[in-house]
This record gives C-alpha cells, sequence and structure tokens, in this order.
C-alpha cells in the first residue's frame, strides 16, 4: 500500500501542484457520485441533475482543500531539501572548526616549545648572573636588572606553560599515564604556601579548612596542585583587601569530594562567569589591571580536573563573592585509614 502510495505520488508530483489537483478532485468527485448512487439508489434511474449536483458540489468542496494539502506538500519537500542542504553544510562546518582546532593546537604546541628554548637559556643565564657566580657585578643596578630579566622569564614561562598544557589537553595528548595516590591535605598545604606571598601582597586572609588528613587521591599531582594553585590565586586576585579565601572539603555520597574554594569577591554574573572559563577570557573590572594575566587559569583547571574525570563549576554572585567547587570522581578517591582497615 505505502509502494502504491509513493508512486502515486510521484506521479502527481510530475503533473505540478494545479494539475495534481485537477486529478485528484476530479477522483474525489467519481468516488463521491458511486458512494451517492450506493447509499441512495433505490431501484430507480438516478437523475442527470442530481449525479450532476453532486459532481459538482464534491468539486467545489475537494478542489480548494486538496489544492492547498499539494501546495503545503510542495513547501514541506522544499523545507525538507532546504534542511538536507543545511545539514550536509554544518557537517562540514563541524569538521572544518575541528580541523580548525587540531591545527591551532598543534601550533601552539610547536610555538610553545620554540619559545621554551631560547627562554631557558635566558633564565639560565640570567640566574648566574643573578647569583654573582662568575664573579661580583661592580654596579648595583646591573643587579636589579637582571633580577627583573629573571622575573619575567619565570613569568614568561609560566604563560607558555599554560598553554602548551592547554594545547596538549585539546589535542589529547595530555596523558595520565603517570598518575599516583597521594594524600590530599599535604598537596594543598604546600599549593597555599605557593599562594602566601600574593595573599600578603593583596592583604587576603586564606583559611585552609580540609580537615581529611587520610583523604588520597590517584591522578598527576602536578596537575592537581596546578588546579588548586590557580583557583586560590584567582579568587586572591580578585578579592578586595581584608577580605578572605576559604578552601573546604566535604565527602559526596557517592563517595567522591568536593574540594570548594569560596571568596569574598566582586563575583560574576551568569555572563562572566561564562566567559571566565573560556580560554583567555577576562571579565573586565576594577582589578583586571591590578595584576598581570593571561586567562587561562580557569579554563586550564577545569580542563585538567576533566581529564582526571571530575568536573569544575562556579557558583556567584555580583559583589556576593564566588565558589569553585572541583568534584573529585569516587573512582580516584580513596582514605588511607578505610583501605588499611
Amino acid at each position: 500500500m505505502r509502494i502504491l502510495w509513493l508512486k502515486l505520488e510521484r506521479k502527481l508530483s510530475r503533473q505540478g501542484a494545479i494539475g495534481g489537483t485537477i486529478v485528484l478532485s476530479a477522483l474525489a468527485a467519481v468516488l463521491a457520485a458511486l458512494a451517492h448512487l450506493a447509499l441512495y439508489f433505490d431501484g430507480a434511474n438516478m437523475s442527470r441533475a442530481a449525479f450532476f449536483r453532486v459532481l459538482v458540489e464534491t468539486l467545489a468542496v475537494a478542489s480548494p482543500l486538496i489544492l492547498y494539502s499539494r501546495y503545503v506538500i510542495a513547501q514541506l519537500k522544499k523545507s525538507r531539501r532546504q534542511l538536507a542542504e543545511m545539514s550536509c553544510h554544518l557537517a562540514i562546518a563541524v569538521d572544518e572548526a575541528e580541523q580548525g582546532s587540531r591545527a591551532k593546537s598543534a601550533f601552539l604546541a610547536n610555538m610553545s616549545h620554540e619559545l621554551r628554548t631560547p627562554l631557558n637559556a635566558i633564565l639560565g643565564f640570567s640566574e648566574v648572573m643573578k647569583e654573582q657566580s662568575l664573579g661580583a657585578m661592580e654596579n648595583p643596578r646591573y643587579l636589579a636588572y637582571v633580577a627583573h630579566i629573571h622575573d619575567s622569564g619565570q613569568h614568561l614561562l609560566g604563560i607558555i606553560n599554560d598553554v602548551l598544557d592547554l594545547a596538549k589537553i585539546e589535542s589529547g595528548k595530555m596523558t595520565l599515564d603517570n598518575a599516583t595516590e597521594f594524600a590530599l591535605s599535604p598537596m594543598i598545604a604546600s599549593s597555599l604556601a605557593m599562594v602566601k606571598g600574593l595573599s600578603e601582597k593583596c592583604s587576603v586572609t586564606i583559611h585552609n579548612r580540609v580537615a581529611d588528613p587520610e583523604l588520597c587521591f590517584n591522578g598527576v599531582e602536578r596537575m592537581v596542585r596546578q588546579v588548586v594553585i590557580n583557583l586560590v590565586s584567582n579568587a586572591v586576585k580578585f578579592t578586595p583587601p581584608g577580605g578572605t579565601v576559604t578552601l573546604t572539603g566535604t565527602p559526596r555520597p557517592d563517595g567522591g569530594y568536593d574540594l570548594r574554594v569560596t571568596d569574598t569577591g566582586i563575583g560574576m554574573n551568569e555572563a562572566e562567569m561564562a566567559h571566565a572559563l573560556t580560554p583567555f577570557g577576562q571579565n573586565g573590572n576594577r582589578f583586571t589591571g591590578r595584576h598581570d594575566g593571561t586567562g587561562l587559569g580557569l579554563p586550564l583547571a577545569k580542563a585538567m580536573l576533566e581529564l582526571h574525570g571530575g568536573t569544575l563549576t562556579l557558583t556567584s554572585a555580583p559583589d556576593m563573592g564566588t565558589t569553585v567547587t572541583m568534584v573529585l570522581p569516587a573512582s580516584r578517591v580513596s582514605f588511607q585509614g578505610k583501605a588499611a582497615a
């Protein structure tokens, strides 16, 4: 039945909207007359006027409906063709975007390697000069200049490393082959010690409320440490003097663990939170020019956490502070006490 209908539809399509309407209207009129004849034939001959009236009434009612139906069917076919073409174009665009993303990641990785090689030489030689390993410098101003060169090189190397790590993650080349199980509390304490200088400079107090000394995590410690440092330093940078940044941790019902970095900073709205999670995305505010940055802190932390199977979420409101939650998956969380038992 479906095959017959498709064949009829193809034949009607060749006739066009008007031709198809005429054929279908004639067919409807004949069927209506036959139905009338079968229902009301009482043995006497049906008058020609009555038969003609049935044909005219059927044509008058059916023709506009059939014409409109043919028009709707034609529009649907046209829309289907347009959707097919758009889907094809969209698939091509997605493929081109993926190729562009891979090319960008490869370019960033190669560029970072090319920059890091001479930068290591700059750092090495400037450190030798700063330490005066080959002899004393008579002019103290040279020592100050060398110290600035070394500090600037360290800052530039940090940016290059961030770009390189993000490019590796996006290109799928970053792996967890060297993952090990380590205790989270000592790692968090040492990470906060690295941010202590920045917090003192900004007059922001950091509180460590993670009270699970037996908590362990199976992953790449360098990455997890960088995630904590990025999130805490980012919170410190956008918290006014006298504010606080608090790190807390709570077990999850599914066996995972939540690490939260909460600040009393300027906060963000929905659009600003989405922008902050994009690579190189920096929201303009009164603290933007106070600190150096590339906008890679949050995106890199999110990418590294997701590489471990975790998630990173933001909760914030303007002038109400920000809470960044790191959800550590249950498959990588363990407790030394429970394991021993």
